[in-house]
């Protein structure tokens, strides 16, 4: 399993610091443990280029499971970063282009930019509906979309939870697709974890299961 960290640093200041990089305390998903050294393993990403870094490890040693700590700005088995796939995206619902000049703009396969949105659109009503659920709890004010469609509703839906949550925590939330890599992560960051028990509860997957299943987080949604 992975555990998305919220990551202060930009993408080229983590590649070089390469197995230098420093991550932090983690907390076991399953049992609340603090995490020990697990080595760790390099992996590919592609955002303006393509570059090599590390990705550490954890294990509890109470579940013995170990955990890849990945930064916020990556996707669990995703080449791209969350950046490239979210400007995907946008460039496509909100912009109305097509996706082979999106891939052009962004530098990346065409069939690879088709596949993002075309599970977008498969999962953007319930995408839609978990985030609303998650702006509600952050603030109870009503959320007003005014797209009709699905896919667009599912932006505005983020848009919504990510300003309430910065209105709420301040400068401890990222950018918007760092947030969303963050809030759609299956186990909860570091930085989620520390939010109030009412807001930590209430996860995009688990607001509109009740915890009971997991629905289709970031990486199955868009990719």
């Amino acid at each position: 399993m992975s555990i998305v960290w919220r990551c202060q640093l930009d993408v080229s200041t983590y590649i070089a610091l390469g197995q230098q990089i420093e991550v932090g305390q983690q907390a076991c998903p399953d049992c609340g443990r603090r995490l020990g050294g697990w080595s760790g393993y390099w992996r590919w990403a592609r955002g303006p280029g393509t570059e090599r870094l590390w990705i550490r490890r954890r294990r509890c040693a109470r579940c013995r499971r170990s955990h890849a700590l990945l930064p916020d700005f990556l996707l669990e088995r995703r080449l791209d970063e969350v950046e490239v796939i979210g400007q995907a995206l946008a460039l496509s619902i909100v912009n109305g282009l097509g996706m082979r000049p999106v891939a052009e703009r962004l530098g990346v396969p065409m069939t690879t930019a088709r596949d993002w949105r075309r599970r977008f659109r498969v999962n953007a009503l319930v995408l839609a509906t978990a985030l609303v659920a998650l702006a509600v709890r952050l603030d109870p004010a009503a959320v007003l979309l005014s797209a009709t469609h699905h896919e667009t509703a599912a932006l505005e839906s983020l848009g919504a939870a990510w300003q309430r949550a910065r209105t709420r925590f301040g400068q401890r939330m990222p950018k918007l697709w760092r947030f969303w890599s963050l809030s759609s992560c299956p186990w909860p960051c570091e930085c989620i974890r520390r939010w109030p028990d009412e807001c930590r509860r209430w996860r995009p997957e688990m607001a509109v299961t009740g915890g009971q299943l997991k629905v289709p987080a970031l990486v199955s949604t868009t990719l």
